[in-house]
């Protein structure tokens, strides 16, 4: 959160030297890689929350209350985040951006879930397999 903080608090003008310079590096236009950069470092995001909920109640998990409020804070996070840049010289609020940033969070979720899931099958198969 910290760190999304900073990218935010950046001016117009870094926050496009930023950009630019690794859209040259990708291929791609300054658009698609800051809407790209919103779902990653939101998927990142999400997917951390998530972690922190399972470190909580590790035999619960997935918890579905639990997803959820990972969900809502990144959600959360995202709109808070929009009206700060929107206070930053060169800089705006964008509702889009929201969506964007809490599909990503989803992402990051489904992702540590299923990662989750897939260690609980393996586990299950080594303790069939030892009897």
């Amino acid at each position: 959160m910290i760190i999304i903080w900073n990218f935010s608090a950046q001016n117009g003008e870094d926050s496009d030297g930023v950009s630019l310079a690794l859209a040259a590096k990708l291929g791609l236009s300054n658009g698609i890689t800051r809407k790209i950069a919103h779902f990653v470092i939101y998927s990142i995001l999400g997917l951390s929350l998530a972690n922190f909920f399972r470190s909580i109640r590790p035999k619960k998990f997935p918890n579905f209350k639990a997803l959820i409020f990972s969900l809502i804070i990144a959600a959360a996070y995202s709109a808070i985040d929009e009206y700060h840049q929107s206070l930053i010289p060169g800089r705006d609020g964008n509702p889009i951006d929201i969506i964007i940033d809490s599909l990503g969070a989803i992402a990051g979720i489904c992702i540590f879930v299923s990662i989750i899931c897939l260690i609980r099958q393996k586990r299950i198969k080594r303790r069939k397999f030892a009897k």
